[in-house]
């Protein structure tokens, strides 16, 4: 009897030690699935709200308002930049002749004569229907066989809108100065 009892033991132990195996088993089976279901929970979440976000109307309009924004801000920072910097010629650099300004009512634009030989009529300065301001200057110069062509075409996005209808210009000191006055709007 006492040996049916050791054995009885021995198989309890023995099954029981499986048991142990198999709940630790089993235990760490359900942690690694519990970690992989949220692992791929938060993936899920994190990508759907991505996606949610990328194509959403309104946060498309806000990157693009961004853009925006950043693109005038440049271009502001750039209309309102030193115009006497030098421009490249064939072969050669020579001073920006125009320089624009602004004043309490008006843009200033001021253009040297000298490399568009000394004449207004070389000159045509003219505002686009979509606030653009367009500077075009040439002038031939010929020197003995040789023979020289200087053109100019600049383009400037004016921030404020103007009336170019009331535009003036005048001649003095050798430059040639057109007035554009913004407009009452």
């Amino acid at each position: 009897m006492e040996q049916n009892f050791n054995e009885f033991e021995h198989n309890h132990e023995h099954e029981h030690g499986h048991c142990h195996c198999k709940e630790g088993c089993f235990k760490y089976a359900l942690i690694f699935f519990a970690t992989i279901l949220g692992a791929f929970l938060a993936f899920y979440f994190v990508a759907d709200y991505t996606l949610k976000m990328m194509f959403s109307p309104e946060h498309q309009m806000r990157r693009v308002e961004k853009m925006m924004r950043q693109m005038d801000r440049q271009m502001s920072k750039d209309f309102n930049k030193d115009f006497n910097k030098e421009i490249m010629v064939i072969g050669k650099t020579m001073q920006n002749p125009v320089g624009i300004s602004e004043n309490d009512d008006s843009y200033i634009v001021t253009v040297a004569l000298k490399p568009f030989g000394n004449s207004a009529k070389n000159i045509k300065v003219d505002v686009e229907d979509d606030n653009v301001l367009k500077i075009e200057g040439s002038n031939e110069i010929k020197k003995g066989s040789h023979e020289n062509m200087i053109n100019l075409m600049q383009a400037y996005k004016l921030q404020k809108k103007v009336d170019k209808d009331k535009m003036t210009t005048k001649e003095e000191h050798g430059k040639y100065v057109v007035t554009i006055p913004f407009s009452a709007q």
